[in-house]
This record gives C-alpha cells, sequence and structure tokens, in this order.
C-alpha cells in the first residue's frame, strides 16, 4: 500500500477525531474514503484529504453546521462561503444576546435566594428602600384572586404568548408577579389583573414596559400562594392602623418559585410591598 495511504483508523487518529466521524462525513458526502474495499468494506484515505478535513474542522470550529459546510463545498464557490459566513455570524451576535441575557436571568435568580435567605419573618411589615425597576406588564382583564391555581395557569399561557409576540428572552420568564393597582389597594379591593416580569433596563422601547418607581415600600413576605390574599389584607390593615399613606401599586414579587419535583402545584414565597409615605410629609 502506498504510503500516503491510510486506514480510517489512522485517519482519525492524526486528526484528532472519531473513525465515527469520518463515517459521517463519508454518508453525508463530505469527505469520502479514496478507496473502499469492496469485500471488507475497510475505507481508505489520502494523506493530501486532510486538507479538506482541516477545512471542516474549522468550519465547525466558528458556528458553522455540517448542513453548512456542504452547502458550501456542493456550491464550490467562494462568494458562497462569504454569504455563509455572514449568516453564521448574524447567528453568533443572536447567540451571544442569549447568553447575556441568560447570564442576567441566572445573576437575578442567585440575588433572589439571597434575599429569600436574609428575609424576614411572615409577621413582620418591615419598611424597605427600593430602587426603580422595570417590568414587563400584561392585562389579562380578569381577576387573578377571583379563581383557583388551575386558572392561573391559563393566565400563565396569555402572558407568556404575549412575551413571545414581543421577542424578549424566554430566560426571564420566571416569578411571574401581580400588581394591585393604587386605587383598588386604597379602597381594599382584591382587583389584579395584570400580571409581570421584571426585565432589564434595555429594555425601554417594547408596548407593555413599565417602570416601578423607587421609593420607600411596606412589605411583607408570606410563604405560599394560599396565603398571599390573608398577608395582602394584613398589609392594608397594617397602613390603616399606622401612620401611611399610600402613593403607589402593590406588588406581589414572587423571590422563589420552588421547583415542583413530586407534585404540580405551584409554591413560591411572595415579598408583598407597598409605595408609601408618612402622613404630613
Amino acid at each position: 500500500m502506498e504510503m500516503d495511504i491510510l486506514t480510517i483508523g489512522k485517519m482519525a487518529k492524526i486528526n484528532g477525531i472519531s473513525e465515527q466521524t469520518l463515517r459521517l462525513y463519508d454518508k453525508m458526502q463530505l469527505l469520502e474514503p479514496c478507496e473502499v474495499n469492496p469485500e471488507t468494506g475497510y475505507r481508505y484515505y489520502k494523506m493530501k484529504q486532510c486538507a479538506k478535513l482541516d477545512m471542516i474542522q474549522y468550519m465547525k470550529a466558528i458556528g458553522m453546521n455540517l448542513s453548512q459546510i456542504k452547502e458550501c463545498f456542493d456550491e464550490n464557490n467562494v462568494s458562497k462561503l462569504r454569504q455563509i459566513l455572514e449568516r453564521q455570524k448574524v447567528n453568533i451576535e443572536e447567540q451571544i444576546d442569549e447568553m447575556k441575557h441568560a447570564k442576567q436571568a441566572v445573576e437575578r435568580a442567585i440575588e433572589s435566594y439571597k434575599r429569600y435567605d436574609a428575609a424576614p419573618g411572615e409577621k413582620d411589615v418591615i419598611l424597605e428602600y427600593q430602587k426603580e425597576r422595570r417590568i414587563f406588564c400584561y392585562d389579562t382583564k380578569i381577576n387573578c384572586y377571583s379563581y383557583g391555581m388551575e386558572y392561573y395557569e391559563h393566565i400563565l399561557r396569555s402572558l407568556k404568548k404575549n412575551y413571545a409576540l414581543h421577542k424578549l428572552p424566554m430566560s426571564y420568564f420566571c416569578n411571574v408577579g401581580s400588581i394591585l393597582r393604587k386605587e383598588h389597594f386604597i379602597k381594599k379591593e382584591l382587583w389584579a389583573s395584570e400580571v409581570y416580569l421584571f426585565v432589564e433596563d434595555n429594555f425601554e422601547s417594547i408596548d407593555g414596559i413599565e417602570v416601578i418607581p423607587e421609593g420607600m415600600y411596606l412589605c411583607l413576605y408570606c410563604d405560599g400562594f394560599d396565603k398571599e390574599e390573608g398577608s395582602i389584607k394584613k398589609l392594608m390593615d397594617f397602613i390603616s392602623e399606622h401612620d401611611y399613606q399610600v402613593i403607589g401599586d402593590c406588588i406581589s414579587e414572587i423571590l422563589i418559585e420552588f421547583p415542583t419535583f413530586s407534585h404540580y402545584d405551584r409554591n413560591a414565597f411572595f415579598k408583598l410591598q407597598v409605595c408609601v409615605k408618612r402622613n404630613g410629609k
């Protein structure tokens, strides 16, 4: 056998890939052996075929899939390669954006766990400063407190659909909260038809984005959906009994939504918060 003829095993070894990969390239007609023994089926390659294999590995390294590489080779046109590379550049930029959003979502989740660990008892109403925040808000037109958890899942599907239509990153779709508007809170009406998700500051020009202003908020923590309504009423009573004036909406923020390992019902830890000021100030 000629010196530059390599078995499939040798070809794979010197190029740092598997024999299975070479068989796949043969099947896709990306890199076919120069000879196949008709009796044994053994594949043989020429040393100079390593040049094409290097090109395949390079194109894979910059993010091209095998179908794109095959398209480029079939066209046998340098301009075609450039077009594919231009498309790939856009794909990579989109992937970078997605990873940035995912990183921000992970950082936010870690921060939520820290806040959960440091949260006071459920009986304590505390006054906290809250910085300005942005949310994507969606009005379901239906009171969240009038139905059970099963209907709540339908509400979340509507939010998710609307969220996707605005092409917002799905990595943010977590810990959906609700808003009890100021006029209802003051009247002690449990009416909240709007649900929301927190978003980063760079989302400003999208319909549905709303700013929750900075300020002092009376806050009450509660563990579980079944305690949310009672905790809101407790917060309402506390404000009535103390010298506070409500100047903003009541935000029901889910700090942690626990995984549903052994059941289907959602379970979460809430932070209820309403912007206030002292009367006479």
